[in-house]
């Protein structure tokens, strides 16, 4: 169960760091593109550390 759950998060971080550098490529939002990069990769290393903990 915790392996699916981290293995969710992580795609999601994937899926939230392409937006974000798309957000700030067409709309030059640089702070939104830095929140969501780090929202993104707070997501992808909990997501990793719920597949290591078993």
């Amino acid at each position: 169960m915790r392996e699916t759950l981290g293995f969710t998060l992580q795609l999601l971080a994937l899926v939230v760091v392409g937006t974000a550098l798309l957000v700030g490529l067409f709309y030059d939002a640089l702070r939104t593109e830095i929140a969501m990069l780090a929202v993104g990769g707070g997501m992808f290393l909990l997501g990793r550390e719920l597949q290591r903990s078993r």
